[in-house]
């Protein structure tokens, strides 16, 4: 956490929804798979990094995470079902630059989470998100695009995939606001605190979610 002298520490955070550890598993063996038979360079979300972002925040001042964590406390939201369905690309001049895959069930819950979560934020002092939201899981980033792959056969293997039974229904219980360490073998994420959905009686939520 040390910074320049004469600067305020901070650090980098954002804030999502973490996904089942049986997701995770299927997730890491699927990239292993795709990346024996790609000849483009890609770097895979690191085993356990998986997750659906809400909200990127970039460098946080530490003294503004009380307040920022008190104001996320008053989200109320209620749990719902997530499945991986459709995946894609966001390209850059017609190459495919990130590799996603979206939501089949549970994306307008979690962009009215993500809503709420962006104006708890407004209210203690950060500015509006900017772009419009798209929920989806990050696969991997393209460093190197190869012109022999098939990105159309790509998307279509892990539609498959992302529908079998190695990747069956979840249940969003509860969103986390994680720190996000860069390294040379990629980012490390560390939960600095959690918070539950709640039943509809107001109370938190008795059952199980996510790891």
């Amino acid at each position: 956490m040390g910074q320049d002298s004469g600067a305020r520490a901070s650090i980098r955070c954002f804030i999502g929804l973490p996904l089942p550890l049986g997701w995770q598993q299927g997730l890491d063996a699927l990239a292993g798979r795709l990346a024996g038979r790609l000849a483009s360079r890609l770097s895979w979300t690191r085993p356990d990094n998986w997750h659906v972002t809400l909200r990127f925040l970039g460098e946080v001042e530490e003294a503004r995470l009380p307040g920022m964590c008190e104001a996320l406390r008053g989200v109320d939201f209620a749990p719902f079902a997530l499945c991986l369905g459709a995946t894609g690309s966001f390209s850059l001049r017609g190459a495919p630059r990130t590799v996603w895959a979206g939501l089949s069930e549970g994306a307008e819950a979690c962009a009215r989470l993500a809503r709420d979560v962006d104006r708890a934020l407004v209210h203690c002092g950060f500015e509006a998100q900017a772009r419009d939201f798209r929920p989806h899981v990050t696969l991997g980033r393209v460093k190197q695009a190869a012109s022999g792959d098939d990105w159309e056969a790509v998307g279509r293997e892990l539609a498959v995939e992302l529908g079998g039974a190695a990747f069956g229904p979840a249940l969003a219980g509860k969103f986390v606001l994680w720190r996000s360490i860069l390294g040379p073998q990629g980012p490390k994420y560390l939960a600095l605190s959690h918070f539950p959905a709640r039943d509809h009686g107001g109370g938190p939520d008795g059952r199980k979610v996510p790891a």
